[in-house]
This record gives structure tokens, sequence and C-alpha cells, in this order.
């Protein structure tokens, strides 16, 4: 019976630890995913902005979105959207 009870406190900390590690991949996994989708989404709203005129009185938004764009883009590259 001793041994039973000397194995309880080991096998909870590498619950923890998979508990630790399955909450990063999550973390990086929807992470990944939002970045994804705005770089998808971002150049719609560009070209919206680009209609409307806004770019041109605000010509560092054009930027900004550009630069938001890529960033998206390299932190999302290796995402695959689930079926």
């Amino acid at each position: 019976m001793s041994s039973a009870t000397s194995s309880h406190p080991t096998s909870l900390a590498t619950d923890n630890g998979s508990i630790a590690s399955d909450w990063a991949d999550r973390l990086v996994s929807g992470v990944r995913a939002t970045a994804f989708w705005s770089a998808a989404i971002l150049p719609i709203l560009v070209i919206a902005a680009l209609a409307v005129g806004t770019i041109s009185q605000y010509p560092m938004l054009l930027a900004g979105a550009l630069v938001l764009n890529a960033v998206c883009a390299i932190v999302g590259h290796n995402h695959t959207p689930r079926r």
C-alpha cells in the first residue's frame, strides 16, 4: 500500500506538466489561427479603405496595415484550418 501512495505525487507532477503543455499548445494554436485569418481578411479592409479614400487622408494607416498584414502572414503561416 505504501508504494501506491508514493507513486501518486509523481503522477500528479506528470499530469501538471501535460496540462501546462496542452495549455501552451492551445494558446500557440489560437494565436496562429487568429494571425492566419487576420492576414486573410486585412487586405479586404485595406481595399475598402482605398475605395472610401481614408488612405489618402492617413497614409500612415496604409503603412501600418501593410506591416500588420506581413506580421500576421508570418505568424499564421503554419496554421492549417480544420473542417
